[in-house]
């Protein structure tokens, strides 16, 4: 049932093997890349990946991807190496995905942070019955830094960080606040959702170009489906990791 493991620990055996060697000789030729010993890919987690299970195998893929988000280069190409080799195939699927995200959150990212939501203005009372303004959530697209947040419609945000929306016009600051982020960025939103206050984090995504022609034409655009467009993130990077690996197995 695990021979997907097998062939991941004869694989990391390997590599380590050849990185030793390759320091045994002196290390002149070696280069900088193979200095450093990839991580080991957790053996529990490996074989809970394909666990007969369904929650054991979602709560190994959820812990991966934290294990992997400690050291995103060495445990990329580590769990490359799993993805590629594995035969089990819930071991393989499960890898791939925690393989992407990590692809994902490592990829440059230019331009302007992009939450995801449609607002307007709004007030609220605070715990004096002093009348606040606030940014009201009136949609949340899916697939966005805001959905992954979980931020819902009607939900009204009082503050950003260290920003407290203080004047009359709450929502054109909290948008220049998120134009001036980064993608990548993340930032901690104050949210009351009926009596509820909490405090939500969200990574910004990507400013899609298409949001400049509402300003332009009044409409709003059609914007690119972010998980699309993560997959094809991906796929670009598998093709140029294979044939990088095809040309260094040639020479």
């Amino acid at each position: 049932m695990w021979n997907g493991f097998g062939v991941l620990s004869f694989c990391l055996a390997s590599l380590l093997c050849q990185s030793s060697g390759l320091r045994a000789q002196g290390g002149a030729e070696a280069g900088p890349a193979r200095e450093k010993e990839l991580p080991q890919v957790p053996d529990e987690l490996v074989a809970a990946l394909g666990h007969e299970k369904f929650k054991e195998r979602h709560v190994a893929q959820k812990s991966l991807l934290a294990w992997g988000m400690k050291d995103l280069g060495g445990s990329i190409e580590s769990l490359y190496h799993l993805y590629r080799k594995a035969e089990n195939p819930e071991i393989r699927l499960r890898s791939r995905e925690v393989l992407k995200s990590l692809v994902i959150l490592q990829q440059p990212l230019p331009g302007q942070g992009y939450l995801g939501i449609q607002m307007d203005t709004a007030r609220w009372k605070d715990g004096q019955g002093v009348v606040q303004p606030a940014v009201l959530i009136t949609d949340v697209r899916e697939g966005t830094a805001a959905a992954v947040a979980k931020l819902k419609a009607n939900d009204l945000i009082i503050g950003v960080d260290q920003v407290v929306f203080d004047d009359l016009a709450p929502t054109r600051r909290f948008a220049d606040y998120i134009k001036s982020k980064k993608p990548g960025d993340e930032i901690t939103l104050k949210v009351r959702r009926g009596v509820e206050r909490l405090e939500l984090t969200a990574s910004l995504r990507r400013r899609p170009a298409a949001l400049d022609e509402i300003n332009q034409w009044g409409l709003l655009p059609v914007l690119p489906d972010e998980a699309k467009m993560n997959e094809d993130y991906f796929q670009e990077w598998l093709r140029e990791r294979t044939a990088k690996e095809r040309k260094k197995n040639k020479g």
